[in-house]
């Protein structure tokens, strides 16, 4: 169990550090989503790290399709019920390659709900 913690831990710390990067020019905050904290913009969420320490984002289900299966990305179930328009992203063994792809998403998912 702990190394979920950690993972979950981990996830926050990352997904946080890279939205502090948005500064004033992508106005963000934090609220209460499930057991965890998520990101919103207007008052929606459009991020969070789930359970399992994985990014999860709300992008357009045809970007959602697109990535499935793309660095370990999967389709989000919350119960029963599979997210048409939620992705999760795994924490992968390079770093780098973590940064690199939760940047864009965190990136792509803030611009989708902002226009939506």
């Amino acid at each position: 169990m702990t190394d979920a913690r950690d993972a979950v831990a981990a996830g926050r710390d990352l997904m946080h550090e890279l939205l502090v990067g948005y500064g004033a020019d992508r106005p963000h905050d934090f609220g209460r989503m499930f057991n965890g904290e998520g990101a919103k913009v207007d008052g929606s969420f459009f991020a969070f790290v789930g359970r399992t320490g994985r990014l999860i984002v709300k992008l357009p289900a045809d970007e959602v399709r697109r990535l499935i299966g793309v660095d370990g990305a999967e389709r989000v179930t919350m119960g029963k019920r599979t997210m048409r328009e939620w992705v999760g992203l795994p924490q992968q063994d390079d770093e780098r390659a973590t940064r690199e792809s939760w940047r864009a998403a965190l990136l792509a998912a803030y611009e989708f709900v902002k226009r939506s």
